[in-house]
């Protein structure tokens, strides 16, 4: 998968750049979407190279300027290239508030697909495409501070789709029924150790620059806000151990390798 950011497809810089920050603590959500902007060849929602997809930003940071303004709305733009790579393009970014789905701009990013997804031919590698979306979630997730991204999300997948809070075809029903692939959640590890050094745990988290802990309180259990942001650190890290470390005859004393990394090695 290859990520462009917003000089290296060429934004336009007559136009100014919409949106403003956002901390990523504060992303719980992730909204799908399609672009409705197809290619010209056969394979309408396939890309051959990266200057059509340079052309195509461009287009997007005017496309919907009377009611969106001049810049692109989502935060990123997925091509499905015919090579089978994956290229997201920075529109206005994962730390910026965008214009892509009402009630939701501040809280959720806003990916569309570049294409219409309503109709086929599909993307020959679509799937693995949407796989890979999910990994680069995951590393957002684990590595960059949006330990609370999904915290909201449908009960059946991790992502939603515009349609699931706007009667419109978006992003597509072909893209719709694959939803499901995006993953990027991990399951959760719900050990326990002793309150006292979770509550250590949690405030060390909170003390980290830029913190990684947002718990609604400080309690000692390693609840959902716990270990996401016990994940998070370990990616940090490129910790790679993930099993607990303690007494065998006495688990619920040991600690996740990250834990112990945490506390002692800081």
């Amino acid at each position: 998968m290859r990520v462009l950011n917003r000089n290296q497809w060429g934004a336009r810089s007559d136009l100014p750049r919409l949106g403003h920050y956002i901390g990523p603590e504060r992303r719980t959500e992730v909204f799908i979407h399609h672009t409705v902007v197809i290619d010209t060849d056969e394979t309408t929602n396939e890309w051959e190279n990266l200057g059509e997809v340079r052309t195509r930003m461009r287009q997007l940071q005017t496309i919907r300027r009377a009611d969106l303004g001049a810049d692109v709305p989502y935060s990123m733009v997925a091509f499905c290239m015919a090579d089978g790579d994956l290229v997201l393009c920075e529109g206005r970014g994962v730390h910026r508030t965008g214009a892509h789905t009402r009630g939701h701009n501040r809280s959720a990013l806003g990916i569309a697909f570049q294409g219409n997804f309503e109709y086929p031919p599909l993307p020959s590698n679509l799937d693995a495409q949407l796989l890979e979306l999910g990994d680069w979630l995951g590393t957002l997730r684990r590595a960059q501070g949006f330990t609370n991204l999904a915290v909201i999300r449908p009960d059946d997948r991790e992502v939603w789709g515009h349609q699931d809070v706007k009667t419109t075809a978006c992003p597509g029903r072909h893209l719709s029924a694959r939803l499901s692939l995006i993953h990027f959640l991990e399951e959760v590890d719900d050990q326990m150790m002793d309150k006292p050094t979770w509550k250590m745990v949690q405030r060390t988290l909170q003390q980290l620059d830029p913190p990684l802990y947002r718990g609604r309180k400080i309690d000692g259990v390693p609840g959902r806000y716990t270990n996401i942001a016990v994940r998070a650190f370990e990616g940090r890290l490129e910790l790679e151990g993930r099993g607990v470390m303690g007494p065998l005859d006495n688990p619920a004393s040991g600690m996740w390798p990250a834990t112990r990394e945490l506390l002692f090695a800081q």
